[in-house]
């Protein structure tokens, strides 16, 4: 197996969970009451542990071992397999789901916390890893009692894996176009042909069985979204009885060659090539799509996460490459050389990488926990809230995440120099592995439309508007208190930047002047979640001075003074971005669209 090149720690992570955003209050819910703190503690330790020790050790492999396709069938990494039974014997799949299915139903805000762990140490692992769980979770949520007890059981512990089918030759992300077909043959049961592309573990061998959920047209119905139905499919057939059959007509013909996640099989799968491939109804006619946007908004978050991940893994790793490589003598010093670290504009790439993972991280988990009071919350108009916020951070969460990855690992790959060329070190992998993030699960400008055109107007505006009170809110707070009298100042501006683009939008809706819209989208989204990542990262600083006062450790003091200058980092040198690019967008520049094409 590669080399170990694990060396993330978990103190901002736990100081994000148990100290920000207090996720122990979860304990008071009740359906988590049967857990403790200490619970949540022990999971967290043993998953770093394994993250460390089984898991990272597999991340060079993954890579440059690669996926092997060979006569319709693909074989992972050798040292995936050990990883897999290790996951399988702990219950590492199914962290967070339905103990009625053998789940352990924890808090999805603390297992998405071990996660974070696993995905640092290999996410092309963890692409097959949460494949499973995320299936039979759809199954369980819409599926029949019969298809409930027949799936969901082996998916959650790992025995079969999972897939999400819906992007289709020449089709990408016009979902509604899909032209995959579905026959009837009898009740629930129906023939499937068609073929997908770009399917994440499309085919594998670390699994018995894959369960393909796909979206596909039943003959006769209607164009557009509301034909589209969604069948589970599976790879071998399941007997009633729960057994293996004959192989169901499901053929992968081919693997992509990408630029990263070699580790991971992104496949091209034909559904019934001979007319033998079947699948089952899940759910209702005609909300396939609806369906499938469950999974996928899983996933969006989860890109959060991943990119998180990556951060964290990056900054550790070229922080200790920095305080040990001496070079250079500092500009405009006298002394001899010294280690990198003590040079300014490597503290500033490190300072920019350490700041965006921490807020990032803050945005990422604040989200999960509304996900958790979305389901649990003791009153229907507390899930309701929750739901709301959920809804309104999610495109956030998606693309600002994976834009600021790829230039945290410009910024790692400068530090390390040449030595960041090279795969001795692996955050060009990480590089390569996380491009995709930005465009898988619907592409960034996707993300940044649904925010303005569905999640600003949501409530007629109302969940947009709490959420900018809350800002608003802590900015005033923050203008009494001598520390942060000049954070709380950027972050009204900020605010205050927000509401003047939203009203442009408005004004060039009400006057069916779009262009300035889609030109502008993606920078607005950074403008928004750049606010919300401050307001977050502003709550920790507070956090930090508290502990500070209230007698903090030696060993944590060093933590809680790096918190509040990394908050302090992020508003001078980030956030301001947020104003540079609202004035950007009101000088309502359409340069891109009167070019002449002849000209492009």
């Amino acid at each position: 197996m590669g080399r170990n090149l694990y060396k993330r720690d978990d103190r901002d992570l736990r100081f994000v969970l148990w100290e920000h955003l207090k996720v122990q209050g979860l304990l008071n819910l009740e359906a988590y009451r049967h857990f403790a703190r200490e619970d949540f503690d022990l999971i967290l330790d043993q998953a770093q542990r394994i993250a460390a020790d089984v898991v990272a050790p597999t991340f060079q492999d993954g890579d440059r071992d690669g996926c092997r396709f060979e006569n319709g069938k693909v074989t992972v990494p050798p040292s995936f397999h050990r990883v897999w039974q290790v996951f399988k014997e702990g219950g590492w799949f199914s962290l967070a789901c339905n103990p009625a299915f053998g789940g352990q139903g924890l808090p999805l805000t603390v297992a998405e916390a071990a996660q974070e762990f696993f995905m640092s140490a290999n996410f092309a692992f963890m692409c097959y890893a949460g494949m499973g769980p995320g299936n039979g979770a759809m199954i369980e949520k819409y599926g029949s009692p019969a298809l409930k007890a027949l799936f969901v059981p082996k998916m959650y512990d790992g025995t079969w894996c999972g897939t999400m089918c819906l992007t289709e030759p020449a089709v990408g992300s016009d979902a509604h176009l899909v032209a995959t077909k579905a026959s009837p043959v009898a009740d629930d049961l129906y023939s499937i042909q068609g073929t997908k592309i770009f399917i994440t573990s499309g085919e594998h061998d670390l699994t018995e069985n894959i369960i393909h959920l796909v979206i596909a047209r039943i003959e006769g119905a209607p164009p557009g979204a509301k034909g589209v139905s969604l069948f589970a499919v599976p790879k071998i057939w399941v007997n009633e009885d729960g057994s293996l059959g004959e192989p169901n007509d499901v053929t992968c013909v081919g693997i992509e060659h990408k630029m990263g996640l070699n580790g991971s099989a992104t496949c091209v799968l034909n559904f019934g090539e001979n007319g033998r491939c079947r699948g089952f109804l899940v759910g209702r006619p005609g909300l396939g799509l609806a369906y499938m946007f469950d999974m996928v908004n899983l996933a969006r978050m989860a890109v959060g996460l991943e990119s998180v991940a990556f951060g964290a893994n990056i900054y550790a790793n070229v922080l200790a490459y920095a305080k040990e490589r001496v070079q250079g003598v500092p500009f405009g010093k006298t002394q001899g050389r010294v280690r990198i670290v003590e040079h300014a504009d490597v503290r500033r790439m490190l300072m920019n990488i350490k700041a965006v993972t921490e807020g990032l991280r803050a945005l990422v988990f604040k989200a999960y926990l509304m996900e958790d009071l979305a389901k649990a919350a003791s009153t229907a108009e507390e899930r309701a809230a929750a739901a709301a916020r959920l809804g309104f951070l999610t495109p956030l969460v998606k693309a600002y995440g994976s834009d600021r990855l790829y230039e945290l690992g410009r910024e790692g790959i400068q530090i390390l120099g040449g030595y960041g060329f090279t795969k001795e070190y692996p955050v060009e992998q990480y590089v390569r592995d996380g491009k995709i993030f930005s465009i898988w699960d619907g592409t960034n400008y996707i993300q940044a439309l649904d925010l303005i055109a569905r999640k600003i107007p949501m409530e007629g505006g109302k969940v947009f508007q709490d959420w900018l009170g809350e800002v608003k809110g802590l900015a005033a707070r923050a203008r009494q208190d001598d520390l942060f009298r000049e954070e709380a100042s950027l972050l009204g501006e900020a605010a205050a930047a927000l509401l003047e683009v939203v009203s442009l939008y408005e004004a060039s809706m009400k006057a069916a002047k779009t262009d300035l819209i889609s030109l502008t989208a993606t920078r607005f989204l950074d403008c928004v979640a750049e606010t919300a990542v401050a307001h977050l990262l502003l709550e920790q600083a507070f956090t930090a001075r508290e502990r500070l006062e209230g007698g903090a450790t030696a060993a944590d003091l060093p933590f809680y003074e790096g918190k509040i200058m990394t908050v302090r980092y992020y508003f001078k040198n980030l956030l301001p971005q947020v104003m540079g690019r609202a004035r950007i967008i009101k000088l309502q520049d359409d340069s891109a669209l009167r070019v002449p094409e002849a000209s492009l």
